[in-house]
C-alpha cells in the first residue's frame, strides 16, 4: 500500500451523497426474502466481503504525477484467509526493480528474506495493502461516502463510490469500484493534491475463493 490506505474495488458515474450511518444500515423486513443486488445499501454489499473465508487476487498499481511521469509500478498476489494474510510483490520504480513478500500471522508480520532464504519477524513493518475485512470497516465507518452510481466490469456489477481516506487528510480522493455480489474492489483510483497532483490506479483481478491450504502462511 505505499502508504497505508483503505483500497477496495469499485465503479463510478452520478451523485448521491448521503451518511454511512444512516443510509447503509437499512434491512430486509422479512428475513424470507432475498435482496435484488439493485436494491441493496452499500453496508450490505459491503459485508459481503466480511463473509469470505478464503481469497486469492492479484493487485496490479501504477503511480503518476500530473506532468504523466509514471513513478511507480507495482503487481502483487494476495492471499487472505483470517487471521492470515501473505503478498507478494514485484515493485519497479526507475530503473529498480524489488521483490518483496510478507506475511502476517497472529504473531506479527514476517518479512522474506532471500540472503538468509527465511521469513523474518520484524514488528515494525507494515503490510502493503490491508486485509479486507479492515478495509471494510474503514468504509462502513467513514462517513464521507458519496454514491457515484453504477457500472458494469467484465460483467459484474458494480456500485461506484467516491470518499477521502481517514488516514489520508482532505487532499486526498478515492474513487472505488465495489463488486455488488462480493463487496470487494475490481477497481480504485486516489488522487492526491499538494505541489502536484499524484494518481494511483489498482486494478483487482483473478478473483479466487476456494480454500487455501494454511501452509500457505508458513514461515518456518
Amino acid at each position: 500500500m505505499q502508504k497505508k490506505h483503505t483500497i477496495f474495488g469499485i465503479p463510478a458515474i452520478l451523485l448521491c451523497s448521503f451518511i454511512l450511518m444512516s443510509g447503509c444500515t437499512q434491512q430486509n423486513s422479512s428475513s424470507d426474502q432475498t435482496t435484488p443486488p439493485s436494491q441493496m445499501t452499500l453496508q450490505q454489499i459491503l459485508e459481503n466481503a466480511l463473509i469470505i473465508e478464503s481469497m486469492y487476487y492479484k493487485l496490479e498499481t501504477s503511480t503518476a504525477i500530473s506532468s504523466g511521469t509514471i513513478m511507480q509500478n507495482s503487481t502483487m498476489k494476495i492471499w487472505e484467509k483470517t487471521p492470515y494474510l501473505k503478498e507478494e510483490a514485484l515493485i519497479t520504480a526507475g530503473n529498480i526493480t524489488t521483490n518483496l513478500t510478507i506475511i502476517k500471522r497472529p504473531e506479527g508480520i514476517f518479512v522474506y528474506n532471500p540472503i538468509q532464504n527465511r521469513y523474518i519477524l520484524s514488528p515494525g513493518s507494515a503490510v502493503p495493502q490491508v486485509p479486507t475485512p479492515e478495509a471494510v470497516n474503514d468504509l462502513i465507518n467513514n462517513q464521507t461516502i458519496t454514491i457515484l452510481g453504477a457500472e458494469t466490469i467484465d460483467g459484474n456489477q458494480t456500485t461506484v463510490i467516491q470518499y477521502t481516506p481517514s488516514q489520508m487528510g482532505n487532499s486526498s480522493t478515492m474513487k472505488m469500484w465495489i463488486w455488488n455480489e462480493k463487496g470487494i474492489p475490481l477497481k480504485a483510483v486516489l488522487t492526491t493534491t499538494k505541489e502536484e497532483t499524484i494518481t494511483m490506479t489498482f486494478l483487482y483481478s483473478n478473483y479466487s475463493f476456494v480454500d487455501i491450504p494454511d501452509n500457505t502462511f508458513s514461515v518456518s
